[in-house]
Parts: C-alpha cells; sequence; structure tokens
C-alpha cells in the first residue's frame, strides 16, 4: 500500500504543471443574447470558459475548454465544446492592448423542453467567429466582445429540425 501511495505521489507531481508551464493559463465568463436564424430559440446565454495560450502570453493560439448555458421561450441548450482561437496584437502600450482574432468551437450541445418528461436531444456543435479585446492591468485582465459568432448544432431530433442556426453576441471578462 506505501508502494502505491509513494508511486501515486511521483506520478502527481511529475504531472503537474511547473509554473512556467501556467502563465499560458486564463479563466473567462461572459454573457448574451443568442438569436434564432434556424430551428434553436432565441435564448439568454452565459459562458465560462478556461484556457491555455500556447506562447505564454494572451497572444498567439489558445484552447479552452468553453461549456456554455441558455435558456429561454421555454427550452434550455447547454453546449459542451472546445474552444480553438487565435489573437494579435492591433496597438499596444504600455498601460492597454488592443487585439483581434479568429475564433471556433467544436463539440456536443444537449436541449430540451423545460419540464419535459422525454430524454434531452444530443447535437453536433461547432461554431466560428470573430474576437476583440482590450486588455489591462499589465495584461492581466481583458474586456472582450464577439461581434460576429455564428453556432451550428446537427443532429436528427424530434422536436427541432436537422440542424439548429444562431447568431450570438457575448461579451465578457477574462482573468490571465
Amino acid at each position: 500500500m506505501r508502494r502505491l501511495l509513494l508511486t501515486a505521489a511521483v506520478l502527481a507531481t511529475l504531472a503537474a504543471p511547473s509554473v512556467a508551464a501556467a502563465e499560458g493559463g486564463y479563466v473567462g465568463v461572459g454573457a448574451g443574447p443568442a438569436v434564432h436564424l434556424d430551428d434553436w430559440p432565441t435564448q439568454v446565454r452565459v459562458e465560462q470558459e478556461i484556457g491555455y495560450f500556447f506562447s505564454g502570453s494572451p497572444r498567439g493560439f489558445y484552447l479552452a475548454f468553453a461549456p456554455s448555458q441558455s435558456w429561454g421561450n421555454d427550452w434550455w441548450v447547454l453546449v459542451f465544446p472546445l474552444r480553438l482561437g487565435g489573437t494579435f496584437d492591433l496597438f499596444r502600450n504600455s498601460d492597454v492592448t488592443f487585439q483581434l482574432g479568429g475564433t471556433g468551437t467544436l463539440g456536443v450541445a444537449v436541449t430540451d423542453q423545460f419540464n419535459n418528461g422525454t430524454d434531452p436531444d444530443v447535437w453536433f456543435h461547432l461554431s466560428f467567429g470573430l474576437l476583440l479585446r482590450l486588455m489591462l492591468l499589465r495584461e492581466r485582465l481583458g474586456i472582450y466582445i464577439r461581434p460576429v459568432e455564428f453556432e451550428f448544432g446537427i443532429g436528427d431530433t424530434r422536436r427541432f429540425g436537422n440542424e439548429g442556426i444562431r447568431y450570438v453576441l457575448v461579451g465578457g471578462i477574462q482573468y490571465f
């Protein structure tokens, strides 16, 4: 038993990120409307994000887990995607940085009506969009907006059609 605990401790130590590896990490939260274009309803959307910039700074390519929840019109939608994107500086000085970048997600979504006795519908989910970000506090705080993002759900469901399409306008904050 002691050997098993010692082996587990050594593996946990080796798997833990170093201080240098953790420098590219970030967390964020945002909210905004998701507007009906085809099948999926217009709803209020809240999203969270935990990710990593491969460059170690908040620019360049990044990968994140970015779940979101939306509700309204007697429906709820849960999305569990990975977000991939890249940002570059439009303007940078010692106090403020303006950034622009492309972003997209790939994952699964689950939808259903409130107070419904049937199983939820499962969808393949993807999105693509444009990110604008203002970096403050020595690039530790980011205020972002995605003015252009289209969200797609593809599935074979009972209550919706075979695809759901929405325009999403989300703004929020990120901490690096």
